[in-house]
């Protein structure tokens, strides 16, 4: 199940809620009036005097959510914000780029302007693009941008939007009150639905906010707070996922029913767990539907490893609704195609959803004799699980778990691109519930190793008399990798493949370089690694002179040198799963060439990251490079980010080392 499928619920479950990301739409018009004036002091302003150096300060925010008629024409939530900016890096605030969820709600309009030093006003009349937007923890999401005009150090940029919900769905609507930048002043309305009678009340939960932050409800019912003076969210290259380390305020919809956020956590915890375990029991009570399938897919004799990769096998080729996206969905309306009540269903028709994948697949362990129950957990890459945090919402993702004997198996069968035993990283090393009858069992699901996703790479290289390289190489990518590339590309063709991994590789090589795609191996199986043929070539890497030439021997761009660029650290490093680099190129020298100097074999182990690189000269003239680099680890405090940058520092350093190529006159000469 993919991390965003059990965030809304429609109106009339036991619990509502929906988790806000804000959702847009193109703009259209300048239809907004109502802008704040704006003081010559803020017009004049050089620096934040509470964050001096700061490249950019927000000045003003407003947010407005409401709920009261979301019942009959959908919640709202309108957004204002100001901003000063201070210098060239800061005019980056300029784009905006506003995540959404399209099935969900809709702008109604957005606006924004431009105010330089000397007062002039500039309008933003553009539009809007989607695109898909890639956060520092991994998350990716979708976003509607658009860029403000002539935004240039010194001006002012403000800019709001407001957005329709579709009608019969609450949004459990959240405060974010950290921003990446420093927040002078800010002021957070929500208005409540109220709809239900006593059957679901509003509640709310607070996390890191200020002493100061006083969160006062009204005689309407509504919710407000002002803050000031919060410091910015440090966005910074391998960052944890933002909501752990973000002051925030959660809106929820509390059943009557269900126990209160301010119960004790054994008995919150406990009554969800057997309030899903239900759920699953009754999708999966057609035992003799389960029998006659299982009965196709295994034989008595097979070991019960076997048993559990065969299920797994069979239950992936469901067609996996979860996985298209809107344009398909709106197909599938056209498709006719119909909910599945129960297991049977999802046999006789051959499409779920992921949660329905990963229910047939723990009926038909269970019909296969194994022990095997339904986990939820707090994917990763956007949340981290707290158990004495009553908030349901934490556990945004659910995947499988069995026993067969002593051994304990953690599953995830709709995760398509995945194979047996391997989880999406997002859902290793991570907290959670497992569920049954009686209730919740907090675990930890296991962490992966490096050896669970790796870049191997094999070139077989020809150096020409200019110094320039080519001839072919070979990229497989295995485990994490291969999952990974498989899911954010299974929308294209082979066309589109070619491209994709034309550009990767390309990027990996010195400026100037081609790679030319000449077969993608293993691309539907996901139990091999991705494999990736092409020829290669780099202008010339090399200073060359008339009898000899020098160029470093590792081809490939540390890919890890940009993250380790600043000096200081403000967040946790956070690596989304341990990996491997692994490369064995072979240089074929031109005639009368051979090594003169070679770069001594540099070996680095610092038990979570390791390096070794080697280079060689062989009987036959050529040069081979052998290379590995290895990161074991998954979370390293902003204390250890020195040891880290040295580390990669090392790495890009001996990388750039340089051979010597001598041809054999000059040699002879020396």
């Amino acid at each position: 199940m993919t991390p965003t499928e059990r965030r809304g619920f429609c109106v009339g479950a036991a619990v509502l809620f929906f988790l806000l990301i804000c959702l847009i739409h193109p703009p259209s018009s300048q239809a907004v009036v109502g802008w704040l004036p704006i003081s010559p002091e803020d017009l004049a302003l050089k620096d934040n005097p509470k964050q001096p150096g700061a490249d950019a300060m927000t000045l003003y925010r407003e947010l407005e959510m409401n709920a009261s008629k979301a019942a009959t024409s959908g919640d709202t939530a309108e957004e204002y914000v100001r901003m000063k900016i201070f210098t060239q890096a800061g005019t980056k605030y300029g784009h905006i780029e506003i995540e959404f969820e399209k099935e969900r709600q809709n702008v109604v309009y957005i606006a924004g302007r431009t105010i330089k030093p000397d007062g002039t006003i500039v309008n933003f009349d553009g539009q809007a693009l989607e695109t898909t937007v890639e956060k520092a923890s991994g998350r990716k999401v979708l976003a509607k941008a658009f860029t403000l005009p002539d935004v240039q150090p010194g001006c002012i940029i403000e800019y709001k939007y407001q957005m329709q919900g579709q009608a019969g769905w609450v949004h459990s609507q959240e405060w974010l009150v950290s921003q990446a930048t420093y927040t002078r002043e800010a002021h957070f309305t929500y208005i409540p639905d109220t709809s239900y009678g006593n059957d679901l009340h509003p509640m709310y939960t607070t996390y890191l906010l200020p002493p100061d932050a006083a969160l006062k409800q009204q005689a309407s019912g509504a919710y407000s707070m002002v803050v000031h003076d919060i410091p910015a969210l440090v966005e910074e290259p391998l960052m944890p996922p933002e909501r752990p380390i973000q002051a925030r305020v959660d809106f929820f919809y509390e059943s009557t029913a269900a126990p209160s956020a301010t119960a004790p956590s054994d008995r919150y915890w406990n009554y969800y767990a057997k309030k899903w375990d239900g759920e699953l029991e009754h999708f999966i009570d057609k035992k003799n539907a389960l029998s006659r399938e299982l009965s196709k897919i295994v034989s008595d004799s097979d070991p019960p490893d076997v048993k559990l990769r065969k299920i797994y096998e069979r239950v992936q080729k469901i067609r996996n609704l979860s996985m298209e996206d809107y344009k398909m969905n709106k197909e599938n309306k056209a498709e006719n195609l119909k909910p599945n009540s129960n297991v049977e269903d999802v046999l006789n028709r051959g499409y779920a959803y992921g949660t329905e994948i990963d229910y047939l697949f723990v009926g038909l362990a269970r019909a296969a004799g194994f022990e095997a129950n339904e986990v939820y957990v707090a994917p990763r890459n956007y949340e981290l699980f707290i158990p004495t945090r009553n908030e349901v919402w934490q556990l945004s993702d659910e995947f499988s778990w069995v026993r067969a004997g002593s051994k304990e198996y953690y599953l995830d069968p709709s995760a398509r691109y995945f194979p047996f035993g391997l989880l999406p990283w997002y859902e290793t090393a991570t907290g959670g519930i497992r569920i049954d009858k009686n209730g919740a069992t907090t675990i930890e699901t296991p962490a992966s190793d490096s050896s669970d996703a790796t870049i191997v790479r094999n070139g077989d290289l020809e150096v020409k008399d200019d110094g320039s390289i080519s001839g072919v190489l070979r990229v497989d990518f295995t485990g994490q990798h291969a999952g990974l590339q498989r899911e954010e590309e299974r929308k294209e063709d082979e066309t589109g493949r070619k491209k994709h991994f034309e550009d990767e590789i390309k990027g990996w090589l010195p400026a100037g370089s081609t790679f030319d795609v000449t077969k993608i191996d293993d691309w539907d199986d996901n139990e091999r690694p991705v494999h990736v043929e092409g020829k290669l070539m780099i202008p010339s890497a090399s200073g060359v002179a008339v009898r000899q030439m020098i160029f470093p021997i590792e081809i490939f761009q540390a890919s890890q040198t940009a993250s380790f660029a600043a000096e200081q650290r403000a967040n946790a490093i956070y690596f989304h799963f341990p990996y491997e680099e692994t490369d064995d190129i072979k240089f074929h020298l031109p005639s009368g060439f051979k090594a003169a100097s070679l770069p001594a074999e540099r070996k680095v182990d610092l038990g979570a990251v390791k390096y070794d690189i080697t280079a060689t000269a062989a009987q036959d003239g050529s040069v081979e490079v052998k290379r590995q680099l290895a990161v074991n680890g998954l979370v390293f405090s902003a204390k250890e980010y020195p040891t880290l940058r040295r580390f990669f520092g090392t790495v890009k350093t001996n990388d750039n080392a340089q051979m010597v190529l001598q041809n054999a006159p000059s040699a002879k000469a020396n």
